[in-house]
């Protein structure tokens, strides 16, 4: 049984996640034409809630997601509610929405407008109702564009806390956009259409200024170009050198022996191997981050759930993962 996600939220605080939800009996039904209506779905609620997409890989049957939740702003102006609603409602919605304010008003609702306000404002910088949105809002596309009914995912999403800082971020983010290369689809990200990296390579602005705020830490905004290097060089150095490695031969033709990269002291953690503490961990960062995070969520909760709990260390040495276990 999985922490509730509710105790991994540190009140009114910018976290990242690293999310992942899968399609139910794990079919292979996200084709190109799925995973576009997808794409626009998952940029448009960005662009509502104020959640920030720093880095996504769209799979056959799975999603992976790298998110930003930002701090909410004390104030969430009537103007610019109705602005950034225009992302998810047509124009003829938005005036059917004013219009019943207006009549509710007029009827002696006086309070009906900020209700409608509070209720639109609730659905901004939250984790799950960011995931809710976009998972729901695909699911009645697809079933009516497949006459098809009936639940569409996996129970609810996975979600990982991330420390926010480059070494945690960028581990994640590169091991997010390596799946398909990880799956054998594409020998690179860049040749995989439904990444962040590929994305950011056609020129989205959107996707470039996720991988910028990856690759710049907490410093200013490095260019374009120059984020872009840093970033494919991390998993390039990072992984992909690994594989091509592996791949080596002698002069005879037979394979270069190499000791596999997930074992011994000291070794780099390979991004192209599954890593499960990167998906099934509750925290994941370095050990001051996660014993600091766990400490205060674990005295919210009752001391028998202590003992369920053990660090798991990578093999760089780098960052630990908390995680639930069956005691």
């Amino acid at each position: 049984m999985r922490v509730p996600r509710s105790e991994l939220l540190l009140g009114n605080r910018p976290q990242h996640f690293h999310v992942i939800s899968r399609i139910v009996g794990r079919e292979l039904i996200l084709g190109e034409e799925e995973k576009s209506f997808f794409h626009d779905n998952l940029r448009n609620f960005e662009s509502f809630s104020g959640v920030v997409v720093l880095s996504y890989c769209l799979m056959d049957n799975h999603f992976h997601l790298l998110i930003h939740i930002p701090a909410k702003p004390p104030e969430i102006s009537e103007e610019e509610v109705f602005r950034r609603m225009r992302f998810i409602y047509s124009d003829e919605k938005i005036a059917e929405f004013q219009q019943r304010i207006e009549e509710e008003e007029a009827n002696g609702n006086s309070g009906y407008r900020e209700r409608f306000l509070q209720g639109q404002r609730r659905r901004m910088y939250n984790l799950s109702e960011f995931v809710k949105e976009i998972k729901q809002r695909f699911s009645r596309w697809y079933n009516k564009n497949h006459d098809r009914k009936g639940t569409l995912w996996e129970d609810r999403f996975k979600s990982v806390v991330v420390e926010g800082n480059e070494n945690a971020l960028l581990r994640v983010a590169a091991y997010i956009e390596l799946n398909p290369v990880r799956a054998g689809l594409v020998q690179h990200p860049r040749n995989y259409r439904w990444t962040s990296y590929a994305e950011a390579l056609k020129g989205s602005e959107i996707a470039r200024l996720g991988i910028q705020r990856l690759i710049s830490g907490r410093g200013s905004l490095l260019e374009w170009k120059e984020a872009e290097a840093a970033y494919r060089g991390y998993f390039e150095h990072r992984s992909l050198q690994q594989a091509h490695r592996r791949q080596a031969v002698t002069n005879d033709g037979s394979p270069v022996a190499e000791r596999s990269p997930t074992t011994g002291a000291g070794k780099p953690d390979n991004l192209l191997e599954r890593i499960r503490y990167f998906t099934e961990g509750l925290i994941l960062g370095s050990r001051e981050y996660v014993e600091d995070f766990f400490t205060e969520v674990s005295g919210r909760r009752r001391k028998r759930h202590l003992r369920a709990h053990q660090f798991l260390q990578d093999q760089a040495g780098e960052l630990y993962s908390y995680r639930r276990f069956r005691s």
